[in-house]
């Protein structure tokens, strides 16, 4: 086989090894060993009175409350909370430069600030506003991208400054599909703020544009996950947008529309952040609930299309924490959409059939085939704290026996879970090697020194080793052991290899 068959082959093998861990990073499925436990299995609750009675059965671990039902709760509940922050509330928007209903930022940081101290020991997440790629988070004025990333900032920065550990959560985006066109260039509109975007027609924004516009003005630096819809429509939670129908055109209303957000925030080199479903679900045909003159009524015209059995409804949502589970390691926590929304509004507002609780006449509401398929439904919660995770996980020294010599390496400690991570350093007694710590303790992503000097050593290899813990109890996988080894030799050759770039082949 000749040389430049061999870098062919190399290049190739090295392509088809790249593909893989790009497919695996969007969240494509592909063979991988066995996922740990990381979602979070929740629902979107109306009424905090039913918490012990009707959510409890569930056996479900985060439930997401409203700032708009005022549901703070008193006391700490035995469960994870999601609280969700609104941004169009009107006392929170001002005129700016002559221009109506611009975010008030200053008012957003008071507001935000006391929610954070209300919640402090009672809220362990918050979310950001609501479907911002929608008029009606703006006042019925066009979804502006750059104003809510100001506004992400204004809030991440307040929570984080009353309470640390609290996962910022940026408001969920709904799937609007491709305004515009694949490009989105036939709809341009000229927000408040000035600015003028794509696929945008000033009443929704489409979804993955949305988001690209969030990343590329910073808004990866303002939130601990993406908050994402992915509303299954008419399709099964496994379907892939490949296998959507003709008349879905492009729009990718589905379940694993997921995937495609993933995509983008992989393109823009946030990979390290989760997705958080914050809202997502089937809709149930009103006549399940007796409810038949409904389908016909003007207010359930627009959902007419992906109105389900209510025995699909139930699969699906089952089907959907096992697909996520399964082949998401990505996904975070997941709220059905929603839990007892059953009379919040109009008898033929779809929100109503999207309720896994059904009109009986009370706040709590009967039972549905969805709630009881979840009740028995196999459950594997994930770790909503701290990770320790220490890179690298090992270090090696290498040293000449007669020019002994002082060697640096850098260990950092990082928090690969959520909230914040302190940790502590020491060295490992009665080994060979005994490093020496620039630091006996920091904080996440803080660098950690570790000196060894090679004087006195003979030819040979010797061990050591430190540890890392977490200083709060309750952190996944504290504390880190990091081998250390000190490999002392004959003489150390030191070789430079060119590198030669050709501009043609010849």
């Amino acid at each position: 086989m000749s040389a430049m068959a061999v870098v062919l082959l190399s290049a190739v093998a090295l392509w088809l090894t790249v593909s893989l861990l790009s497919a695996a990073a969007i969240g494509l499925t592909v063979p991988s060993a066995e996922v740990s436990p990381h979602l979070g299995y929740g629902v979107n609750l109306r009424y905090l009175s039913n918490v012990d009675t009707v959510f409890a059965p569930l056996g479900f671990d985060w439930v997401k409350v409203y700032e708009r039902f005022d549901s703070m709760p008193a006391e700490r509940l035995p469960y994870h909370v999601l609280y969700r922050i609104d941004v169009n509330h009107g006392d929170r928007w001002i005129w700016i430069d002559s221009r109506p209903y611009r975010p008030d930022l200053a008012r957003i940081r008071a507001d935000v600030r006391q929610i954070a101290l209300d919640g402090l020991g009672k809220i362990d997440a918050y979310e950001i506003g609501n479907e911002p790629n929608m008029d009606w988070e703006w006042m019925d004025q066009a979804p502006d991208p750059a104003d809510f990333v100001a506004v992400l900032r204004a809030a991440y920065e307040e929570i984080k400054a009353v309470d640390p550990g609290a996962i910022v959560v940026s408001g969920g985006i709904g799937p609007v599909g491709r305004i515009g066109g694949p490009t989105g260039a036939a709809e341009v509109c000229s927000a408040n703020s000035g600015e003028t975007y794509l696929g945008n027609n000033c009443r929704s924004m489409d979804e993955r544009i949305f988001a690209r516009e969030m990343f590329a003005r910073g808004a990866g630096n303002h939130f601990d996950a993406f908050g994402y819809h992915p509303f299954g429509f008419a399709y099964e939670p496994e379907r892939s947008l490949a296998d959507l129908p003709s008349h879905d055109n492009g729009n990718g209303f589905a379940f694993r529309g997921a995937e495609a957000m993933r995509s983008v925030m992989v393109e823009f080199g946030l990979a390290d952040k989760p997705i958080w479903a914050t809202e997502y679900g089937w809709l149930r045909h009103p006549g399940a609930d007796g409810e038949f003159w409904c389908y016909n009524h003007p207010d359930f015209a627009a959902a007419k299309w992906y109105a389900l059995s209510e025995s699909d409804q139930a699969d699906y949502l089952v089907r959907s924490f096992q697909f996520a589970d399964e082949n998401w390691p990505w996904m975070g926590a997941m709220f059905i959409w929603a839990f007892d929304f059953h009379n919040v509004g109009a008898r033929c507002w779809p929100g109503t059939y999207f309720s896994i609780r059904k009109f009986d006449g009370t706040d709590q509401g009967g039972g549905s085939l969805a709630y009881d398929a979840l009740i028995p439904m196999s459950k594997r919660p994930g770790h909503f704290g701290p990770i320790l995770a220490v890179d690298p996980e090992r270090l090696t020294f290498l040293a000449d026996v007669d020019e002994p010599s002082v060697q640096y390496a850098v260990l950092r400690p990082r928090n690969t879970g959520y909230r914040t991570l302190a940790w502590t350093a020491t060295v490992s007694s009665g080994l060979s090697v005994t490093p020496v710590l620039s630091v006996a303790s920091g904080l996440q992503d803080e660098p950690l020194t570790v000196t060894v000097d090679t004087s006195g050593y003979v030819t040979g290899v010797y061990a050591g080793a430190l540890i890392v813990s977490a200083t709060a109890p309750g952190v996944a996988d504290s504390p880190v052991e990091i081998a250390v080894t000190l490999r002392v030799i004959p003489d150390v050759a030191r070789t430079f290899v060119p590198i030669v770039l050709r501009a043609s082949p010849h």
